[in-house]
């Protein structure tokens, strides 16, 4: 088991080393703020095992799980598995105290349904995936070399999965999606605030992806919508990404974010307070998208 610290504490380097100490075979590596890219292909150099696999440090996992992801691979050959993630009971629990709790749940709920996976013939519980992510990811080290690890261009945590998946997925590889293998994810993004935080770092993929893909992604929805004006848009674009930049200005967000505040705390009904956290989003979403895409 490799533990690989992207952080700038010492908090896990005392953690691993207090559980080595009581005999678990744990390696610590280390880096500093180099992104969930480079720390994962970290990790991977310092395996020695045939198989990889991925978890990320939010992930709560069944003592079943290696068994299963070996399972998995004695069924399915030379694949690449991702497990299933749910929120953990907590985490469950803390969001529907709070109407954005709510509103994030029904919207893991709607990325889940939108994911594309094909059932696999003969196989129940499994599918066939478009793209795979990383928090939960098995396969074969050598597979992983030969397909490149991952694109430690990607700044952060974010589209650098998509992008394996691509990668893999054009060199023959079966993505599979196994719901046999149950992760519970102990999310601490708990409200809108934090939320819009992580979606913003995240965004700061994107145009990575749209570049190094520009057939698939570069005229996106997503794309097309946050990258600067261009002499194609139809003025309709136009007005939208003027008024988004006026809104995503730091005061004028700030100002968004205590008014939804205030409207929380008047128990404002449901439906509009939506309307609220979706455009919040999108604010987030194209400050983190711009800040790269220069």
């Amino acid at each position: 088991m490799i533990v690989v610290d992207d952080g700038a504490d010492e908090i896990t380097a005392e953690i691993v080393n207090a559980l080595w100490r009581q005999g678990l075979p744990l390696t610590l590596e280390a880096q500093h703020q180099r992104g969930a890219a480079r720390a994962r292909n970290c990790g991977a150099r310092a395996a020695s095992g045939e198989l990889l696999l991925f978890c990320d440090d939010d992930i709560l996992v069944e003592p079943s799980h290696l068994r299963l992801h070996s399972a998995a691979r004695e069924r399915h050959g030379d694949a690449v598995v991702n497990g299933t993630w749910e929120f953990a009971p907590a985490v469950i629990a803390a969001l529907q105290t709070t109407t954005f709790g709510r509103y994030r749940i029904e919207l893991e709920r709607h990325f889940a349904q939108d994911a594309g996976g094909r059932p696999l013939d003969g196989h129940p519980g499994c599918l066939r995936m478009p793209l795979l992510g990383s928090w939960d990811l098995a396969l074969r080290r050598d597979l992983f070399w030969e397909l490149g690890g991952f694109d430690e261009a990607f700044p952060v945590a974010g589209a650098e999965d998509q992008d394996f998946s691509l990668r893999a997925r054009a060199a023959g590889c079966l993505l599979l999606l196994d719901t046999g293998i149950r992760c519970l994810h102990n999310d601490n993004r708990l409200s809108l605030r934090s939320y819009c935080a992580r979606e913003e770092r995240s965004a700061q993929t994107m145009p990575f992806l749209a570049r190094k893909y520009p057939k698939e992604f570069g005229e996106a929805a997503y794309v097309r919508e946050n990258r600067p004006i261009s002499r194609v848009d139809p003025p309709r674009l136009v007005t939208k990404k003027l008024l988004k930049w006026v809104l995503a200005s730091g005061p004028v967000l700030e100002s968004l974010h205590r008014l939804t505040d205030l409207l929380e705390a008047a128990h404002l009904p449901a439906r509009p307070l939506r309307r609220f956290y979706a455009t919040l989003l999108g604010l987030h979403l194209f400050r983190g998208f711009r800040r790269t895409w220069a």
